[in-house]
Parts: structure tokens; sequence; C-alpha cells
């Protein structure tokens, strides 16, 4: 019953949140999975680190290899805040007088208050303190993915000059890929109509046959021709998969 007063839970709350410290250790898995090069090896060891402290995405990591049993989190009071915090409740909660019954009470109350703050109050702020963890940390993330979704989307369109050169020179537009055809070049002129189209299937190898290697060569001096001959003002290279970086490199190989 005294661990469920509402007052009683807000007071403890307020100084396990403003006190409490977080601590991982590794288990004896974790001590040998998480090496330097390791994602959670920024958690790995952690000692007295408060709650405030923490104001981005660590807690995740933490909670992760914690799910993975690969470290042990702690999440307590220092002794000293909870001697201050059992001695307040007893001037609160102890009743005066000299008297055997009084004494005898007293005593109960003592163990009674004990048993509240032990293995019910504590066990509690900490439940609390990782839902509030876990809830600030993906805020926080989820604010970082906004931001920088926004820094994409609020890119303005690109704007064609207005001159000659703009108007006689267009876009080439790059798509990569496995397919029959596979790698590709379409040139538009500046009206987006269609002016010429390539197909650079082995631009992208990586294999050392030479066989493989002479029709990736064949390709980039295609590639060359065809940029050559049109000269576009803007390359546009489709971003659907990671396989578009590997044209990239090849593209700007070629330039």
């Amino acid at each position: 019953m005294l661990s469920s007063e509402i007052p009683f839970r807000k007071y403890v709350r307020t100084i396990f949140m403003d006190k409490a410290l977080v601590s991982t250790s590794p288990t004896i898995k974790g001590n040998t999975t998480i090496d330097s090069f390791h994602e959670f090896a920024g958690v790995k060891w952690l000692r007295d680190k408060p709650l405030s402290k923490f104001e981005d995405s660590q807690w995740l990591f933490i909670q992760k290899a914690e799910e993975e049993k690969l470290l042990q989190v702690k999440i307590e009071l220092p002794d000293h805040t909870i001697n201050e915090l059992t001695m307040t409740c007893k001037d609160s909660y102890l009743k005066d007088g000299e008297g055997i019954s009084t004494r005898i009470w007293n005593e109960q109350r003592k163990l009674i208050m004990q048993d509240a703050i032990s293995n019910f109050l504590l066990p509690a702020m900490e439940k609390d303190a990782r839902a509030l963890l876990n809830a600030k940390a993906k805020n926080w993330l989820l604010m970082k993915y906004a931001k920088e979704v926004w820094n994409r989307v609020s890119v303005a369109p690109y704007l064609k000059n207005e001159s000659d050169t703009a108007q006689k020179n267009g876009v080439m537009a790059c798509c990569g890929g496995n397919g029959k055809p596979g790698t590709s070049f379409v040139m538009l002129d500046s009206g987006g109509k269609l002016v010429d189209v390539m197909h650079a299937r082995s631009l992208t190898l990586r294999s050392l046959n030479i066989i493989d290697q002479q029709s990736k060569k064949n390709d980039q001096q295609c590639v060359l021709k065809f940029l050559t001959t049109y000269q576009p003002r803007v390359i546009v290279l489709g971003a659907d998969n990671a396989f578009c970086l590997r044209l990239r490199e090849e593209i700007n190989e070629v330039i």
C-alpha cells in the first residue's frame, strides 16, 4: 500500500530520474563478440552515466545488445542517494515517542519502508526509466530521419538555363542493371524529347577475364563518344538501388 501512494511514488520517481545511473558490462559471450570494430563497441563499458546524458540513439544500441545477451545493464541509484531517500522517508513516516510500543512499531515501519523502496518502487522506477530512454532515443532518431528526408525533398528541382547553350545541350539519363538490355544511356533534348539511346552492358563489369575487360573498355569508349557527341549539360543517374553507386563510379572514371 505504501508503494502505491501517488505522492510517495511521484517523489521517488523525481529522485530516480534525476539521480539514477546507467552502467553496462559485457557478458562472457559479449566479451568475445564485441571488439573495437563492433557496432556495440561504444556501449560495451559504461560506468555511472546519468539518465539525463542520453541525448541520442545510444540507448537503442544498449537495448539491442542486452536483448542479444551481449551486455548486462544496470540502472540504479547510488548508495548515498538511497540512504538519503530512506532517511527522508523515516522522518516522514516514523512516529515520535519513546514508549516501547512506539519503538517496536517504528522498527516495523522501517522494514516496511525498506521493502517498499527496494522491492517495489526502485524496480518500478527502473522499468519507467527504460521506457523513457527508449522513447527519447526513438524520438531523437525520428527527428534525425525527418531532417535528412527534409534536406532531400526540399531541394529545388533543376532549373534549365535559358541560354542558347542550355537549349542546345539537353540531359543524359543513365540507368544501371543486369537486365536485357542492361546499363543504358538515354539522351534527351531540352524539351524532354528522346534524341538517342545507347546500351553499355559491360560498363560495370568487375571481372578480370580478358574478354570481359575488353568489352568494358569498348563500352567506356562508347560512353565517352556519346558524351562528346551530345555534350549534355546535366547527367541524371537513376538511384533505385546500390548498383547505381558503381555506375556513378564508372561514369566519373570515363569523364
